[in-house]
Protein backbone atom coordinates (compact mmCIF):
# COMPACT_ATOMS: atom_id res chain seq x y z
CA UNK A 1 0.00 0.00 0.00
CA UNK A 2 3.17 2.12 1.04
CA UNK A 3 4.53 1.37 -1.80
CA UNK A 4 1.79 2.49 -4.35
CA UNK A 5 1.14 5.20 -2.48
CA UNK A 6 4.44 6.60 -3.62
CA UNK A 7 4.11 5.85 -7.14
CA UNK A 8 1.43 8.14 -7.02
CA UNK A 9 2.87 11.15 -5.67
CA UNK A 10 6.14 10.15 -8.17
CA UNK A 11 3.23 10.23 -11.28
CA UNK A 12 1.83 13.59 -10.21
CA UNK A 13 5.34 15.15 -9.10
CA UNK A 14 5.91 13.81 -13.48
CA UNK A 15 2.72 15.54 -14.76
CA UNK A 16 3.31 18.77 -13.33
CA UNK A 17 6.87 19.29 -13.97
CA UNK A 18 5.49 17.98 -17.71
CA UNK A 19 2.82 20.39 -17.64
CA UNK A 20 5.10 23.23 -16.56
CA UNK A 21 7.94 22.50 -19.30
CA UNK A 22 5.71 22.01 -22.49
CA UNK A 23 4.38 25.13 -20.57
CA UNK A 24 6.85 27.52 -20.70
CA UNK A 25 6.00 28.03 -17.18
CA UNK A 26 9.04 30.09 -15.07
CA UNK A 27 11.65 27.92 -13.27
CA UNK A 28 9.75 29.51 -10.38
CA UNK A 29 6.46 28.54 -11.10
CA UNK A 30 7.17 25.08 -11.41
CA UNK A 31 8.86 24.75 -8.32
CA UNK A 32 6.94 26.19 -6.87
CA UNK A 33 3.97 23.64 -8.00
CA UNK A 34 6.39 20.40 -7.14
CA UNK A 35 6.57 21.69 -3.66
CA UNK A 36 2.82 22.66 -3.35
CA UNK A 37 1.96 18.81 -5.00
CA UNK A 38 4.44 17.05 -2.26
CA UNK A 39 2.68 19.00 0.30
CA UNK A 40 -0.93 18.38 -0.46
CA UNK A 41 -0.24 14.81 -1.44
CA UNK A 42 1.45 14.47 2.39
CA UNK A 43 -1.71 15.90 4.02
CA UNK A 44 -4.10 14.03 2.18
CA UNK A 45 -2.75 11.23 3.42
CA UNK A 46 -2.84 12.38 6.82
CA UNK A 47 0.90 12.67 7.08
CA UNK A 48 1.31 15.79 9.70
CA UNK A 49 4.80 16.27 8.36
CA UNK A 50 3.48 17.69 5.18
CA UNK A 51 2.26 21.04 6.76
CA UNK A 52 6.30 21.55 7.30
CA UNK A 53 6.26 21.45 3.48
CA UNK A 54 2.94 23.71 3.08
CA UNK A 55 4.88 26.19 5.27
CA UNK A 56 7.53 26.41 2.57
CA UNK A 57 4.93 26.16 0.06
CA UNK A 58 2.43 28.66 1.01
CA UNK A 59 5.51 31.35 0.88
CA UNK A 60 6.81 30.50 -2.41
CA UNK A 61 3.06 30.45 -3.54
CA UNK A 62 2.93 34.10 -2.15
CA UNK A 63 5.40 35.58 -3.51
CA UNK A 64 4.13 34.26 -6.56
CA UNK A 65 1.03 35.19 -6.71
CA UNK A 66 2.44 39.04 -5.90
CA UNK A 67 4.16 38.53 -9.28
CA UNK A 68 0.96 37.60 -11.12
CA UNK A 69 -1.08 40.56 -9.36
CA UNK A 70 -3.47 38.07 -7.78
CA UNK A 71 -3.40 39.69 -4.33
CA UNK A 72 -6.43 37.97 -2.14
CA UNK A 73 -4.24 34.71 -2.72
CA UNK A 74 -0.89 36.40 -1.82
CA UNK A 75 -2.63 38.01 1.50
CA UNK A 76 -4.07 34.05 1.98
CA UNK A 77 -0.61 32.00 1.65
CA UNK A 78 1.77 34.90 3.29
CA UNK A 79 -0.86 35.97 6.46
CA UNK A 80 -2.73 32.84 6.82
CA UNK A 81 -1.38 28.84 5.47
CA UNK A 82 1.88 30.01 6.52
CA UNK A 83 1.23 30.29 9.86
CA UNK A 84 -1.17 27.67 9.53
CA UNK A 85 0.69 25.04 8.79
CA UNK A 86 3.05 25.84 11.43
CA UNK A 87 -0.16 25.65 13.51
CA UNK A 88 -1.26 22.47 12.01
CA UNK A 89 1.87 21.14 12.30
CA UNK A 90 2.12 21.58 15.97
CA UNK A 91 -1.33 20.83 16.61
CA UNK A 92 -1.66 17.06 15.03
CA UNK A 93 1.71 16.25 16.95
CA UNK A 94 0.65 17.87 20.11
CA UNK A 95 -2.19 15.65 20.54
CA UNK A 96 0.33 12.59 19.77
CA UNK A 97 -3.00 10.42 18.18
CA UNK A 98 -3.55 8.85 14.79
CA UNK A 99 -4.76 12.04 12.52
CA UNK A 100 -8.20 9.61 11.78
CA UNK A 101 -8.93 9.84 15.62
CA UNK A 102 -8.05 13.48 15.90
CA UNK A 103 -10.46 14.29 13.12
CA UNK A 104 -14.08 15.07 13.51
CA UNK A 105 -17.48 16.31 11.87
CA UNK A 106 -19.14 19.24 12.31
CA UNK A 107 -22.33 19.33 14.55
CA UNK A 108 -25.69 20.21 12.46
CA UNK A 109 -25.37 24.69 13.31
CA UNK A 110 -21.43 24.92 12.61
CA UNK A 111 -22.04 24.34 8.59
CA UNK A 112 -24.78 26.71 7.78
CA UNK A 113 -22.07 28.87 10.26
CA UNK A 114 -19.16 28.08 7.80
CA UNK A 115 -21.35 29.18 4.91
CA UNK A 116 -22.74 32.09 6.18
CA UNK A 117 -19.05 33.16 6.76
CA UNK A 118 -17.61 32.05 3.71
CA UNK A 119 -20.49 34.71 1.68
CA UNK A 120 -19.62 37.37 3.77
CA UNK A 121 -15.85 36.98 3.43
CA UNK A 122 -16.74 36.54 -0.79
CA UNK A 123 -18.73 40.06 -0.66
CA UNK A 124 -15.73 41.60 1.20
CA UNK A 125 -12.72 40.39 -0.66
CA UNK A 126 -14.78 41.18 -3.71
CA UNK A 127 -14.81 45.01 -3.06
CA UNK A 128 -11.71 45.28 -1.59
CA UNK A 129 -10.11 43.77 -5.07
CA UNK A 130 -12.57 45.57 -7.70
CA UNK A 131 -11.11 49.18 -5.81
CA UNK A 132 -7.56 47.55 -5.85
CA UNK A 133 -8.21 46.62 -10.12
CA UNK A 134 -10.53 49.38 -10.74
CA UNK A 135 -13.07 47.34 -11.92
CA UNK A 136 -14.44 43.71 -11.32
CA UNK A 137 -13.42 41.18 -13.67
CA UNK A 138 -12.15 37.53 -14.44
CA UNK A 139 -9.59 37.93 -12.07
CA UNK A 140 -10.90 39.56 -9.34
CA UNK A 141 -13.69 36.78 -9.65
CA UNK A 142 -11.39 33.77 -9.71
CA UNK A 143 -8.89 35.10 -7.32
CA UNK A 144 -11.48 35.92 -4.51
CA UNK A 145 -13.30 32.21 -5.03
CA UNK A 146 -10.23 30.58 -4.18
CA UNK A 147 -9.12 32.75 -1.19
CA UNK A 148 -12.41 32.31 0.05
CA UNK A 149 -12.41 28.31 -0.44
CA UNK A 150 -8.52 27.90 0.94
CA UNK A 151 -9.12 29.88 3.94
CA UNK A 152 -12.46 28.09 4.77
CA UNK A 153 -10.95 24.89 4.49
CA UNK A 154 -7.25 25.85 5.97
CA UNK A 155 -9.30 26.96 9.13
CA UNK A 156 -11.35 23.81 9.04
CA UNK A 157 -8.39 21.68 8.56
CA UNK A 158 -6.78 23.11 11.69
CA UNK A 159 -9.55 22.21 13.71
CA UNK A 160 -9.80 18.67 12.67
CA UNK A 161 -12.69 18.58 10.86
CA UNK A 162 -13.88 15.96 8.22
CA UNK A 163 -15.82 18.51 6.74
CA UNK A 164 -13.15 20.43 5.50
CA UNK A 165 -11.65 18.57 2.89
CA UNK A 166 -15.13 19.07 0.67
CA UNK A 167 -14.37 22.49 1.33
CA UNK A 168 -11.00 22.03 -0.15
CA UNK A 169 -12.29 20.30 -3.21
CA UNK A 170 -13.51 23.60 -3.90
CA UNK A 171 -10.18 25.21 -3.29
CA UNK A 172 -8.63 22.69 -5.82
CA UNK A 173 -11.33 23.66 -8.53
CA UNK A 174 -10.91 27.00 -7.61
CA UNK A 175 -7.65 27.08 -8.11
CA UNK A 176 -7.46 25.26 -11.41
CA UNK A 177 -9.45 28.06 -12.82
CA UNK A 178 -7.46 30.67 -11.94
CA UNK A 179 -4.26 29.18 -13.21
CA UNK A 180 -5.30 28.43 -16.15
CA UNK A 181 -6.51 31.92 -16.53
CA UNK A 182 -3.41 33.21 -15.58
CA UNK A 183 -1.52 30.91 -17.96
CA UNK A 184 -3.76 32.24 -20.45
CA UNK A 185 -3.48 35.60 -19.90
CA UNK A 186 0.35 36.30 -18.42
CA UNK A 187 1.30 32.94 -20.31
CA UNK A 188 2.83 30.99 -17.44
CA UNK A 189 1.31 28.93 -14.24
CA UNK A 190 0.19 25.84 -16.19
CA UNK A 191 2.18 23.70 -14.01
CA UNK A 192 0.43 25.34 -10.93
CA UNK A 193 -3.27 24.62 -12.38
CA UNK A 194 -2.55 20.83 -13.26
CA UNK A 195 -1.64 21.32 -9.77
CA UNK A 196 -4.51 22.43 -8.15
CA UNK A 197 -6.44 19.53 -10.81
CA UNK A 198 -4.19 17.44 -8.34
CA UNK A 199 -5.56 18.97 -5.10
CA UNK A 200 -9.26 18.54 -6.26
CA UNK A 201 -8.82 14.85 -6.64
CA UNK A 202 -6.22 14.37 -3.47
CA UNK A 203 -9.35 16.02 -1.30
CA UNK A 204 -11.98 14.03 -3.29
CA UNK A 205 -9.71 10.65 -2.27
CA UNK A 206 -9.56 12.29 1.34
CA UNK A 207 -13.26 12.70 1.84
CA UNK A 208 -13.67 9.44 0.74
CA UNK A 209 -11.20 8.01 3.26
CA UNK A 210 -12.35 10.34 5.90
CA UNK A 211 -16.33 9.66 6.09
CA UNK A 212 -15.39 6.06 4.79
CA UNK A 213 -17.85 6.61 2.24
CA UNK A 214 -17.81 8.12 -1.48
CA UNK A 215 -17.26 11.67 -2.04
CA UNK A 216 -20.24 12.05 -3.57
CA UNK A 217 -22.33 10.72 -0.43
CA UNK A 218 -20.31 12.77 1.98
CA UNK A 219 -21.02 16.03 0.00
CA UNK A 220 -24.81 15.49 -0.01
CA UNK A 221 -24.39 14.56 4.43
CA UNK A 222 -22.33 17.92 4.52
CA UNK A 223 -25.51 19.50 2.49
CA UNK A 224 -27.90 18.02 5.11
CA UNK A 225 -26.29 19.14 7.91
CA UNK A 226 -26.55 22.86 6.96
CA UNK A 227 -30.65 22.40 6.85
Amino acid sequence: MEKKKYIVLLLQIAAVAAAGVIGGDTLFALVTALIGITFNFMVSMNFAPGFLIGFVYAICNGILAWQTKIYATFVFMIFMQAPMALYSLRKWHGKKKETEAIMKKMNRREPTSMVVGAIVLFVIMTGILSAINGAFNANVLFDTFFFVCSVTACIGLAACYKNAYIVNLGSGIGGTILWLYKAITMETGISMAVFFAIVALNSALAVQQQYGKSSRRAAVEFVEQGI
